[in-house]
């Protein structure tokens, strides 16, 4: 008896089940896109897309408007993939929801440091992304970023293959006072790099790009130790490359 009591309660659940799906579908079927709303997450700093550029972009790849448009004609997949071959996107998510909104979060990439090349000064501004990834172009408004010089970078697929280069800059980036004063950064030919300073005319030896903290602790006792007692314009060029070294010439 009990299971014949639990069969039909199964059998009632399904039905009620399949004729909630059918309602929902025809419901869905009238929907149309009533807004359109779009959360962006950007660096405060570095916010270059807007809500209306992405209304925009979309508008330019579909004759008829977003906006009343019904939900069903609306491919949120396809809207998707667009936005993420935007060279300025990370990461995006659209969907719609049921009271008629289409719904577009995107996080946008943000720059940590501005190469430039000698072999080629008139090419477009290149900037290297938080995930090494770079992006040259033209209409973009001229960073004050930390600025990379070098011929012998290795890139490859638009992206920085110097896995060390690339977390010494993040080094450089997320630290406030690093960020201000080390204004340049050189690559030279046998790997070394020479870092330039915002205050005091003189130039880092920084070596190869490793044991990046243990030489910022250095750099950071030069700055706080010696520099108040001899000057910030005593010495032209600081040496961090040796373990355990500080030299000053």
């Amino acid at each position: 008896m009990g299971q014949i009591v639990s069969r039909v309660v199964t059998l009632f659940l399904t039905i009620g089940l399949c004729l909630s799906l059918l309602f929902a579908q025809k419901k869905h079927a009238t929907l149309v896109c009533k807004d359109i709303e779009i959360a962006i997450k950007s660096d405060p700093e570095q916010s270059f897309i807007t809500p209306k550029d992405i209304v925009d972009l979309l508008q330019s790849t579909h004759h008829i408007s977003l906006r009343k448009t019904p939900l069903k004609n609306i491919n949120a997949y396809a809207i998707q993939h667009q936005l993420k071959s935007h060279p300025l996107i990370k990461n995006v998510l659209v969907y719609k929801t049921w009271s008629g909104t289409l719904k577009i979060c995107l996080e946008t990439k943000y720059f940590i440091a501005r190469i430039i090349s000698l072999m080629a000064p008139n090419v477009a501004q290149i900037y290297l992304d938080e995930q090494g990834g770079l992006i040259a172009l033209k209409d973009l408004p001229l960073l004050r970023l930390l600025v990379v010089t070098g011929d012998h970078i290795a890139t490859e697929n638009k992206k920085l293959c110097d896995q060390g280069l690339l977390a010494l800059l993040h080094y450089i980036y997320q630290d406030a006072f690093w960020r201000r004063q080390i204004t340049s950064l050189q690559v030279e030919t046998n790997g070394k790099i020479m870092l330039g300073a915002q205050i005091g005319g003189h130039r880092v030896v920084f070596g190869k790009a490793e044991h990046i903290d243990e030489k910022f602790k250095k750099l950071w006792l030069f700055y706080s130790q010696v520099m108040p007692y001899k000057g910030w314009r005593a010495y032209g060029r600081v040496n961090l490359e040796f373990e355990h070294q500080l030299i000053c010439e």
